[in-house]
């Protein structure tokens, strides 16, 4: 949601895919993508971006998440660099990414861990950077944009009013800025509360920094969950209802 919403001013240019995403650049960029080590080919990439990129427009906007990985290499490569970094509440951020990649909860509390440790490192030492949580952006988006404002004068105005196209826990559609934290945490069960913890409190640090605080695996937090479920698989039902309705009316 973040880029889409920058992509609002007039100054920006965006590509319609995340840059690691380009055909000619899959093979390359999505091979290993989340390995710090791995060398890639930046001025390559470089030439590539630029003929997707309007190259009037004074801000070229890129949003691949292993970005957060590459972030220095970017720094040198593309100068001058300006990094947007945001991080998200570890517990909606693993419902979300276990419902993608379904395997045991504890891998996505890792991967926040690792995704984390990345921003935190890009805050510290890249040049020019400006960081906030997703909670502050949808909470409080004006506050935000005239944060961004101050840091990039170039975007001129950014919108906030807008709807995106997007995909959250209640699908893909346009959406407008808003915190879908709640709704995300009550997918999860009191167990896997109690993972997701076991992984973050070996990384305290990182909690700390960013302002998070560690949820307990309570029966209220079961109770939640069964709620959700109940209504997400009846909403489930519903939608697939009406596509099968609008298929049968349109032959």
């Amino acid at each position: 949601m973040l880029w889409r919403f920058l992509a609002t001013s007039p100054a920006v240019s965006a590509m319609p895919v995340e840059g690691q995403m380009l055909d000619s650049l899959k093979h390359v960029m999505r091979e290993d993508p989340w390995n710090p080590q791995k060398r890639l080919p930046w001025l390559a990439i470089k030439e590539q971006w630029e003929e997707v990129w309007d190259m009037s427009k004074p801000i070229l906007l890129e949003k691949s998440p292993p970005n957060v990985a590459r972030a220095f290499a970017i720094e040198k490569f593309f100068r001058p660099a300006y990094y947007i970094a945001m991080v998200r509440d570890p517990y909606a951020f693993c419902e979300g990414r276990r419902r993608r990649h379904p395997k045991n909860i504890e891998l996505s509390a890792e991967f926040w861990v690792d995704c984390a440790t990345y921003q935190l490192q890009n805050i510290k030492g890249l040049e020019k950077v400006i960081h906030f949580r997703y909670e502050d952006f949808t909470d409080r988006p004006v506050d935000i944009r005239n944060r961004i404002l101050e840091f990039l004068p170039a975007l001129q105005d950014l919108d906030v009013t807008q709807s995106f196209e997007a995909r959250s826990i209640q699908g893909r559609g346009a959406k407008q800025i808003r915190n879908f934290n709640q709704e995300k945490i009550d997918r999860l069960t009191a167990r896997d509360i109690k993972a997701v913890n076991s992984v973050l409190r070996e990384h305290d640090h990182l909690m700390t920094y960013f302002g998070y605080e560690y949820l307990e695996p309570t029966v209220g937090q079961s109770l939640r969950y069964l709620r959700s479920t109940a209504a997400f698989n009846t909403q489930t039902i519903v939608d697939k209802g009406k596509r099968f309705l609008a298929r049968r009316f349109n032959r």
